[in-house]
Formats: structure tokens, sequence, C-alpha cells
């Protein structure tokens, strides 16, 4: 069963005898116990699925079930154990020998077990004893379902091999007809989350699965674990660790790392934080040492800064963890693993091409810009200072939403400065598939206004890309003084002396006429 840990319930008896069913071991043998009646033990999930872990069935103790008065009668030893050898280290145990100080036989080792009530300390204890004093002889499991033969007390071993999500299981079931029991939830769980943060706005979400952020910033990360219910049953050291997985040319490694067991900060000596090839752990090699208890939420929250190498777009950079945990309170050399679970952090691209209006589409080299981003506070932080690549291309990688301002700082030689151009990166994420639904509104590719003085777009969200055409205009020659103009000038100066010449001439003839 994935993730769950075996506890039976719905018609069994967990981990050891419950007081009212210990009355029934105190009838005295009388006769012989039954050894041919055929029962068939079938476990599920609690989805109803048949539970495919492999299990053995030890019978503990024998008889024979009276239906009238509810009885257990005839007892004797089952052949799942060692009457003998069982007794004995009953008597030795450190937390349960007391009880079993007058116990001679199977009867009156029944008997002793009275007092001890279903999921108590001591009910592990029991359980722990008859689970290191088993015999040879054993039914196995086969699709879900022991058939064993005989009315009594067995004792039901999980022996699934390889065995990651679960926990190992022992119970000690009552079985006096056929009978079907249900495992229960019990097991450790692992929850990896990631916020985000706006740097414009200032709003920061709650922990989730998606975030996008610039490159460079501190990305902050939250692991949590849940303690096992069946945690107070292992009295050996009880192994807890986080393991981290993230690809390190994406994420850096842990920063100011802090541990919280039920919201409480963890002394630091009680763990260890070990940096490894692929990622980082946090270990307790004994979370018995801490204030935990079953239920308990441990989590870890760190930063990771977002480096040069991280995925542009909808691939994004996943990372991943999961918790190793104690999962078998008999050897404590076994452990489970919960399944991974992963965060998805996303970072984009504005791309700006460089070109000369007298020639559409022809690159204009020489220039130079600046990006940044509009803070919260009003205030601008510098992303980028650029000069063109392969001329005429200009590439800020690594932003995430938010308002920013691109500005041309150096001018190709003979053109004039452009306009800033002010532009805002939106993203639309799936947080629950954990993937990148769209940019600026374009879930896939399209042009958009990148909102200053009509200035253009287009968006790839795949490639994670914002890409514009940003068009420089020659500037215009005036004149100079003594040149070409004030030549002009002297040329309608001296056609202005002529006619006024010509005219005096003309005046004087018509007075010598008339003279």
């Amino acid at each position: 069963m994935s993730s769950l840990s075996k506890k039976f319930a719905g018609g069994g008896i967990l981990v050891a005898l419950a007081a009212l069913v210990m009355v029934m071991a105190l009838v005295p043998a009388k006769a012989f116990a039954d050894t041919t009646t055929p029962h068939t033990i079938t476990v599920s999930e609690p989805s109803g699925q048949v539970d495919t872990h492999s299990y053995e069935a030890y019978q503990v103790f024998t008889g024979t079930y009276d239906s009238g008065s509810k009885q257990l009668q005839n007892i004797t030893w089952g052949s799942g154990v060692n009457g003998d050898a069982l007794l004995a280290a009953l008597k030795n145990d450190a937390t349960i020998g007391s009880k079993f100080t007058s116990a001679t036989d199977a009867v009156t080792a029944a008997a002793a077990m009275s007092g001890i009530t279903d999921k108590s300390a001591d009910a592990e204890a029991l359980a722990k004893v008859i689970a290191a004093n088993l015999s040879t002889t054993k039914v196995a499991s086969n699709n879900g379902e022991i058939a064993v033969t005989g009315d009594g007390y067995y004792f039901i071993k999980d022996v699934t091999e390889s065995l990651t999500n679960d926990t190992y299981s022992k119970y000690m079931l009552q079985v006096v007809g056929d009978t079907a029991v249900t495992a229960k939830d019990t097991t450790t769980t692992s929850k990896k989350e990631v916020k985000d943060t706006n740097d414009t706005t200032g709003v920061t979400s709650d922990w989730q699965n998606t975030a996008d952020y610039d490159i460079g910033d501190a990305v902050p990360f939250k692991l949590t674990g849940t303690v096992a219910s069946d945690y107070a049953s292992y009295t050996k050291p009880y192994y807890f660790a986080f393991h981290d997985t993230y690809n390190k040319s994406q994420l850096g490694d842990p920063k100011d790392v802090v541990v919280k067991i039920d919201g409480n900060t963890v002394d630091s000596s009680k763990y260890s934080v070990n940096v490894t090839s692929t990622g980082f752990d946090v270990v307790f090699t004994d979370l018995k040492q801490t204030d935990a208890h079953a239920g308990s939420a441990v989590t870890v929250e760190y930063t990771s800064e977002l480096l040069t190498g991280a995925n542009i777009g909808s691939a994004g950079n996943v990372n991943s963890s999961n918790i190793e945990f104690s999962n078998d309170s008999n050897n404590e050399q076994h452990h489970g693993k919960t399944p991974e679970d992963t965060v998805i952090v996303f970072t984009y691209k504005v791309v700006v091409n460089k070109v000369d209006d007298s020639t559409p589409g022809k690159p204009l080299a020489g220039a130079e810009f600046t990006l940044t981003k509009t803070m919260k506070d009003g205030s601008s932080k510098t992303i980028a200072v650029t000069t063109a690549e392969s001329g005429t291309q200009f590439n800020f990688t690594g932003l995430d939403d938010g308002e920013y301002t691109l500005t041309e700082t150096k001018t190709p030689t003979g053109y004039n400065t452009i306009a800033p151009i002010k532009f805002t990166v939106t993203s639309v994420k799936d947080d629950s598939g954990k993937k990148l639904t769209s940019i600026n509104g374009q879930a896939t590719t399209g042009e958009i206004d990148l909102g200053t003085s009509g200035q253009k777009a287009n968006v790839d969200t795949t490639a994670g890309t914002i890409t514009t055409t940003v068009i420089n205009k020659s500037g215009s020659t005036l004149p100079s003084t003594g040149g070409m103009g004030t030549t002009v000038l002297y040329v309608v100066g001296g056609l202005l002396v002529v006619a006024a010449g010509a005219g005096l001439a003309i005046r004087r003839r018509t007075n010598g006429f008339e003279a």
C-alpha cells in the first residue's frame, strides 16, 4: 500500500490482546484445542483494494471458540511459537516481565496479558517479545489473503521485501472465523513548498508549489514532515532525515536553515545539515532526542539562490524532497522513504533587437541599455547593464513578474536616444498542476502591447521570452553660421539692389523725356 503504514482495524485487535479479550483466556483447558477448522484472514487497503504486502501468520495461542460464552476455551500454546522460550522471554522483559512472574503455561500467560491494553507501551513490548520468539511454523499470504487452520490468536508479521513507503507491521489478531481487516493510514508524510514574491507590488504568496524569481534572488523553500502515528512504538533510535534534491547549476546550496518541530525552533545540536553532490540532507539520527511525538510537524525552512544556469520558460527549475524514516520497530536498520514531492521555480527573458529606421529591419550596433525594476517602495533596482551582443541584440535573462524600465544609456553615433520603455511582466501558473500557464496573457505565442508609445513585443511562453524591436532614428543636420544659409541671404540681397537700381534709371529717363 503506497505511502501507508499498516495498522489493522475493523475486525482485528492491534498489536496485542485487548483487555476484554483477555477474559477469554481464563477458561482452563477441558479438551483438545481446535486444530482443523480453516479460516481466512483478508487484508485490504482503506480504498477497498487488496493489500499487496507480504505477510506471515504465526499461531501464538490455539483453542476452541465457544460462541455461547464468546470465550476461547482449551487454550494451549500455538504452533507459531516455542511456548517455553516465549514464556521465559516474557518473564525477563524489562517492561512487562513483572506481569508474568506467576505464569507457568499458556493459560496463565494469557491471563497475565489481561491487564495489557491495546496500543499501549506494554502492548508494544509484548509484540516485540513475541516477534523475537517465533517458530518456523507460519502461513504466508497470497494476494492479500492468509489461510490459517484452527481457532486462536495469530501474530501477523509484515515481511514485504524492499519496503519503502510503508511501515513494517506486527499484529495480534483473534481468529475464530473468516476475518477481514483493513490497513489504517499511519505513515510518515512529506511535502516541499516555495513562496512567490512580486517585488513591485510587494505581494508574497503563501507556501505553494510554484513561483518565479529573478536570477540572483534568494528563493525561500519549506520542507514539512509529519511523524507517523506509530512513533511511540519505537524505543530504539528513530531515524528521520530530509533528503532535498536539486540541479546545482540552477539552485545554490541552502542558506539560513531553520528547523522547527510543531513551530518551535530545534537546537542545532539535535540534527545535522549535510550538503551532498545532488542536494542536501537534514538528519535526525534519533528524533526521540527531541520533543517530537506522533503527528508532529517537523519543518525545514531555507533559501537558495537562483543561478545563471537556470532553465528559462515553461521547463522551469524542478527540485524535490522526501523523508527517510525508521519503519520497523524491531530493526532500527530498516528505513522507509516517502514519495518525492516537487516544486518548480520559473524565470523569464527579455530580448531587445536594435534596428535602424532608414532601412527597415537593418541591425544597428553601438548602443547600450540598462534594465531596472520598480520596487515596492518606489525605488529602482538595476537588473542589468548590457552592451549589444552580436552587435544588435540585447538579452536580459532571468526575470520574474514585476514592472520594468528599459533605458538606452548609450546611443549609436548619429542617432537619437529613444524614450525609456516601461513594461510589466505578468505570469499565471497552475499551482496544483505545477506548470506555467501564460506570460502576459499568452498561453503559447502572440503579440502584446508592451505599454509605451505603442511598443509591441512577441511572447513565447514555452521559451519564456518577451522579444521587442527598438528603432533608432537618425538625427537632423541644421545650417551652420557662414555656410550656405548666409550665401543665400547675400544673393537675395544683391537682387534687391539691382532691382532698386533699375527703378531709379527708369525714373530718370522719364524725367529727361519730360524735361
